[in-house]
């Protein structure tokens, strides 16, 4: 009698565990960025830095960081103020960038972030964290971002969305701040008072170096140097 017992709860056990196994989701590992120590900081007024020019012109900058090595590690330039409020301004823009956030003049937890990789959407967010196969949930293919849509393609999406009223307070703040260096100039930059990068000098050094502008020039770069202590 014993045996069977035992035999019946090992058996019972295998099956619990069996069940927990199913539906158990592997935990998402999260590392923490190592925390950089600054080294030194210098404002630029005069000449220059990695061929950036007191003076310059915005684009012929962003033309200087285009040509930049590409062990520096630089990618995009993050451009300081690049917001709009209708979606009709980002025409033949959107796939410019690596990212565009939507939401109400005062955030909320349901704004919409989405990142581009390779030419196409490649994650959906809401602000409050959760994760998206498609924004809006309920709509059809033609008037919601999908993964995997091409970003050149999502002006005309988001023109439809924009235009349902369940929808238009979300293109009240229209944000596009990462640029992509390998995609050409956006002329809009030019209005940007502040552009900010980070440049690998060598391994384990960086320099985090942001570009200030007055009237489309530059007035002046603050220049500082950190180290990763790992």
């Amino acid at each position: 009698m014993k045996n069977t017992v035992l035999t019946v709860m090992l058996s019972l056990a295998f099956i619990g565990t069996g069940c927990l196994t199913n539906e158990q989701v592997e935990p998402e590992i999260i590392i923490e960025p190592v925390a950089l120590i600054p080294v030194s900081r210098d404002s630029i007024t005069v000449g220059g830095h990695l061929g950036i020019k007191i003076d310059a012109d915005a684009e012929d900058v962003y033309e200087i960081l285009k040509s930049l090595p590409e062990g520096s590690g630089i990618r995009y330039v993050n451009v300081v103020g690049n917001i709009f409020s209708n979606v009709q301004q980002l025409d033949n823009r959107i796939h410019l960038y690596e990212s565009i956030f939507l939401d109400e003049q005062k955030g909320t937890d349901s704004g919409v972030q989405i990142a581009f990789k390779e030419g196409k959407v490649s994650s959906i967010y809401l602000n409050n964290g959760n994760k998206l196969a498609q924004w809006p949930l309920k709509e059809n293919q033609s008037a919601s971002v999908r993964i995997g849509d091409a970003s050149d393609a999502l002006y005309g999406k988001l023109v439809k969305i924009q235009g349902k009223s369940s929808y238009a307070n979300k293109f009240q703040r229209i944000s596009m701040f990462t640029k992509d260096l390998w995609s050409h100039y956006d002329p809009i930059m030019t209005d940007s008072p502040q552009w900010y990068l980070r440049y690998a000098v060598e391994p384990k050094l960086y320099e985090h170096i942001q570009i200030y502008f007055e009237s489309g020039k530059v007035k002046y770069l603050l220049v500082t140097r950190e180290l990763d202590p790992s």
